[in-house]
């Protein structure tokens, strides 16, 4: 976006008029300062409390969906039909890596993309 006129953002930086401002999801979603130090690492349980429920965070700081007065009407939406769509198939089916220790490449686009893919062996779980 760009700025037409001065401006302070919300930590006090300041932004001047014709200025660019854009965000990168891929590196916030990496940042320590935001993550703590091992904010790489998958660890999901840092979005749960002592007794295992969900730790609600800024949303601001998960930027998929935007945040604010602007947040995508499509984002509740959206997480229903991941959770409908990760449970039934999960239901079904066990998933694996098809090679454990291959390594995963990323392009950067628009979207997060993996490069020649993620291969699974989907291994039907028997349940009529």
């Amino acid at each position: 976006k760009e700025c037409f006129s001065d401006d302070v953002l919300p930590n006090g930086f300041s932004v001047g008029k014709g200025d660019i401002v854009f965000y990168a999801p891929y590196a916030m979603g990496r940042m320590e300062r935001l993550w703590s130090e091992d904010a790489i690492a998958f660890r999901p349980e840092r979005w749960l409390d002592e007794r295992g429920e969900f730790l609600p965070e800024s949303p601001f700081k998960f930027t998929a969906f935007q945040a604010g007065p602007r947040i995508c009407l499509g984002k509740e939406f959206a997480y229903r039909q991941m959770k409908i769509f990760a449970a039934v198939l999960l239901r079904f089916f066990v998933l694996e890596l098809h090679d454990k220790y291959a390594s995963v490449n990323y392009r950067t686009m628009i979207t997060l993309y993996i490069d020649q893919g993620l291969h699974l062996t989907a291994t039907a779980r028997g349940i009529i």
